[in-house]
């Protein structure tokens, strides 16, 4: 190579690079922006939604007699189409996280198979997700679609009682992207450690989550760690810089 072609490509690497990281760093932000969405989106639907709804716990004794006469109130059936609407958000948002988990790694020879397990890992999760929300709340767009439809309680409560078996092997898979994530950063560096041992043990409760599944209660509560391994992660991508030198 020529001196001056040499010169020219000294003078254009300073940019190649620059461009790079700054790609890197909108991508970080990207997804936890997405994350924050996906946080947002779950607390609309979960606890939200109980709060405003009410809607009769199929897990309690006599929830049978409370759900008919809730089911037959136009108002109460708009209201759960509509969480209905809105908990699409959750996937909306959660592919653009998901997405970008795959690169928070740190570049090792782990990265490729990180990649596959949170790509896999996290289809099953949302997978899970869309059969839950249509266990729990299509009954609502049964009665607004489908006039001849004649309301079964017992069906209703089958069809509710089904959502956890749903939810549960969907987040079986989310636990598995999570202890990958957070394993793989212990050993080769990509998220803070106090995060990345944080994660570990949440991913081992979510997968443990099915163990206790009839009692319905507790088994909705044991997903917060995981919910807040999310929303930290969100956060940390947000608020840190990207450790790749930028050439000078």
């Amino acid at each position: 190579m020529s001196q001056p072609t040499a010169k020219k490509a000294d003078a254009t690497a300073p940019a190649i690079d620059e461009r790079g990281h700054s790609l890197d760093a909108a991508a970080r932000r990207v997804t936890g922006w997405c994350g924050i969405g996906m946080v947002a989106a779950i607390l609309v639907n979960g606890p939200l939604s109980q709060a405003l709804q009410r809607v009769p716990g199929f897990w309690n004794a006599g929830a049978g007699d409370e759900l008919g006469p809730y089911l037959q109130d136009p108002a109460n059936v708009d209201q759960m189409v509509m969480f209905f609407a809105l908990s699409n958000l959750i996937f909306v948002f959660a592919i653009g996280f998901f997405s970008g988990l795959r690169r928070v790694v740190s570049s090792s020879g782990l990265s490729d198979w990180v990649s596959g397990v949170v790509s896999i890992g996290s289809a099953v999760f949302l997978a899970g997700g869309l059969l839950s929300e249509t266990l729990s709340t299509g009954i609502a767009v049964v009665l607004r679609s489908t006039p001849d439809y004649h309301l079964d309680v017992n069906s209703v409560l089958l069809l509710q009682g089904l959502w956890s078996t749903a939810i549960a092997q969907g987040q079986v898979a989310l636990g598995v992207v999570v202890i990958t994530v957070s394993v793989v950063s212990i050993r080769v560096g990509g998220l803070p450690r106090w995060l990345a041992w944080f994660g570990a043990i949440a991913g081992v409760a979510t997968i443990l989550r099915p163990v206790i599944i009839t009692e319905v209660p507790l088994f909705i509560a044991s997903f917060q760690p995981t919910f807040l391994w999310i929303a930290a992660v969100s956060v940390v991508l947000l608020l840190e810089r990207s450790r790749r030198p930028v050439a000078q």
